[in-house]
C-alpha cells in the first residue's frame, strides 16, 4: 500500500468508506424500519382509540333517541375501523357494535366474537349477581396484532366497554419487501460508490499528476516548465510556492553560470597573461646571454666587453622593471565589488593627478590642451579610474612627437584624449588591448632600438580590464583634425 499510486490509493480509501457508509446505512434500514414502522402504527393506534372514546361519549351523552343512538355508534365504530384499518368492538346497554376490516380478523356473529375476546384476548370477566358484566382494561401486543380494551361511564352511569385490535401483517409484508429490493439498492449504492470514488480520485490526484509531470521538467531545468495555479486552495497555493521556488532557482543558477563564465574567462586571461609573459621576456632574456655568453668567450665586437656591458647592465635594468610590471598586473583584481565607488567632478579629479604629466610633456617638448568647460559628475572606484587615466594620458604623450599636441577634453559625459601621432592600423587595433601586443617595431621594448622608451604593452591592457570590470563603455580609434587633413592621431573615449 505504501509503493502505490496516489490514483489508486486514493480511489481505495474513498470507495471503502463509501461501501462501508451504503452497507451501514442499509443494515441499520433493515433492522430498524420495522421498529420505528411499528412504533409508529402502534401511536396512531394509541391516539385513534382516544379520539374514538371522546367521540362515542360525545354521542352518547348527548343522544334521547336510543335509535338514533344506536345508529350513530354503528356509523362511528365503521368510520373509524375503515379509516384506521382496525377491528373495533363496542359493548354498551346489552348492545354490541362490531366493525372488520382485514380478512385476517375474526367477522362472525356477536357471539362468537365475544368469545374470542373471553377466551383468546383473556378479556377478564366477572359475573357477580344482579350485577353486570364487568371487563378490566388491558393492552397487549404481539409480532401480528395489538390488543386494546377500554371502558368508560356515561352520564346516566352506564358502562360502554372498547375492544380495539390492530393487526401488524403489514409491518411483516414490508420487511418482506425489503429483503426483496435492498440488495439492488445496495447493488446500486455500490456502483455509485465506484462512480464517484473515480471521479473523486480524479479530482483530488489530476492537479497533483500534473505537479509532478511539470517538476520533472524543473528537473531538466525547462526554463518554460510552470504549474498551472487554477484555484486558490492549498493545491493552488503549492502550485503557486513551487513556481517561486523555481524561478528563484533558474535566477540563482544564471547567477552561477555567470559567475562560472567569469571565473573561466578571469582564469584564461590569467593563463594568456603567463603565457604572453612568459614570451615577452624570452627573447629578451636569450639576448642578453647571448651577449654576456659572447663576451666571456671573447667573439667578434663583444671582446669590447667594457662597451658592451654597460649595456646588459640597462638591459637587466629594464628586465627588472619589466617584470616587476608583470607582477603588478598579475596582483590586479579586477572585481571593485568591495570598494567604495565615490562621486567625483571630473574637472576636480583629473587636475589633481596632472601635474607629473605636464612636466613629462614638457621635458618631451609636447603640448598639452585642457578643455574642462563641460565638467561633470561621475561615480567610480578613485584608485581604479587614476590607473585607467594614468595609462591612457602617459601612453599619449609617449606616443606623441615633440611639437606635436595632447588634448584632453569633456564631450556628452565622456572624457576624451587625443594624440597627434600616426594612426594605428585597423588591423592591429583588433588586437590593441591584448596583453603585451605592441603594434610596430617603433613602439618596440628594445634598448637598442631608436625608441628605447617604448611600452611593453601592459598598460592599453589593464585600462581596458579595469574599464570593462566597471561596466563602462569606451573606444580607441583614429581620428582626422577637423581642419587640416593631414593631421590626426589617435582618439580614446570613456562614457559614463
Amino acid at each position: 500500500m505504501k509503493k502505490m499510486k496516489l490514483f489508486p490509493k486514493t480511489f481505495i480509501y474513498v470507495f471503502s468508506l463509501m461501501a462501508v457508509i451504503a452497507l451501514v446505512s442499509h443494515s441499520l434500514f433493515f433492522f430498524l424500519m420495522p421498529i420505528v414502522y411499528t412504533a409508529q402504527k402502534e401511536a396512531a393506534f394509541q391516539n385513534t382509540k382516544k379520539q374514538l372514546i371522546e367521540e362515542l361519549k360525545t354521542v352518547l351523552n348527548s343522544s334521547e333517541d336510543k335509535m338514533e343512538e344506536r345508529h350513530s355508534v354503528e356509523n362511528i365504530v365503521r368510520k373509524y375501523a375503515q379509516q384506521n384499518q382496525t377491528g373495533i368492538f363496542v359493548y354498551y346497554a346489552g348492545h354490541i357494535y362490531n366493525f372488520m376490516t382485514n380478512a385476517n380478523f375474526s367477522d362472525g356473529n356477536d357471539t362468537t366474537i365475544q368469545g374470542e375476546f373471553e377466551s383468546n384476548w383473556s378479556v377478564q370477566v366477572q359475573k357477580e349477581t344482579g350485577a353486570d358484566c364487568f371487563w378490566q382494561d388491558f393492552y397487549k401486543k404481539n409480532n401480528l396484532q395489538i390488543y386494546s380494551g377500554s371502558h368508560f361511564q356515561t352520564k346516566d352511569k352506564q358502562t360502554c366497554y372498547l375492544v380495539m385490535f390492530l393487526t401488524l401483517q403489514p409491518v411483516n409484508e414490508v420487511k418482506n419487501a425489503v429483503v426483496i429490493f435492498l440488495p439492488f439498492t445496495l447493488m446500486l449504492s455500490l456502483a455509485l460508490s465506484v462512480a464517484f470514488a473515480l471521479l473523486y480520485s480524479k479530482k483530488i490526484t489530476k492537479p497533483l499528476s500534473d505537479i509532478s509531470k511539470i517538476t520533472e521538467r524543473m528537473e531538466e531545468l525547462d526554463k518554460f516548465a510552470l504549474c498551472r495555479v487554477e484555484t486558490q486552495d492549498e493545491i493552488g497555493v503549492l502550485s503557486e510556492n513551487i513556481n517561486k521556488l523555481y524561478k528563484s532557482l533558474l535566477v540563482t543558477i544564471d547567477d552561477l553560470q555567470k559567475e562560472n563564465i567569469r571565473v573561466s574567462e578571469a582564469e584564461a586571461a590569467k593563463v594568456d597573461f603567463l603565457r604572453a609573459a612568459s614570451h615577452e621576456l624570452k627573447t629578451p632574456v636569450t639576448a642578453l646571454c647571448g651577449m654576456l655568453d659572447n663576451m666571456i668567450m671573447g667573439i667578434g665586437r663583444y671582446r669590447d666587453w667594457e662597451t658592451y656591458l654597460p649595456i646588459c647592465q640597462d638591459m637587466a635594468v629594464k628586465f627588472g622593471k619589466m617584470i616587476q610590471e608583470i607582477l603588478d598586473a598579475s596582483k590586479l583584481n579586477f572585481n571593485f565589488e568591495s570598494e567604495p565607488f565615490e562621486e567625483v567632478m571630473l574637472h576636480t579629479f583629473i587636475e589633481s593627478m596632472l601635474s607629473p604629466y605636464l612636466l613629462i610633456a614638457k621635458s618631451k617638448g609636447v603640448f598639452i590642451d585642457v578643455d574642462f568647460s563641460s565638467d561633470f559628475s561621475a561615480k567610480f572606484p578613485i584608485s581604479a579610474m587614476q590607473k585607467v587615466l594614468s595609462n591612457i594620458i602617459s601612453n599619449a604623450i609617449k606616443y606623441t612627437k615633440p611639437q606635436y599636441k595632447v588634448r584632453i577634453y569633456f564631450a556628452d559625459k565622456s572624457i576624451v584624449v587625443e594624440n597627434e601621432c600616426a594612426p594605428i592600423h585597423s588591423n592591429d587595433l583588433s588586437h590593441i588591448f591584448e596583453p603585451f601586443y605592441r603594434p610596430d617595431f617603433s613602439r618596440s621594448r628594445n634598448s637598442m632600438s631608436e625608441n628605447p622608451d617604448g611600452g611593453n604593452g601592459l598598460g592599453l591592457y589593464i585600462t581596458a580590464k579595469i574599464l570593462n570590470a566597471l561596466e563602462y563603455r569606451f573606444e580607441f580609434k583614429s581620428f582626422v583634425h577637423p581642419d587640416d587633413d593631414k593631421k590626426g592621431g589617435m582618439r580614446f573615449t570613456i562614457f559614463f
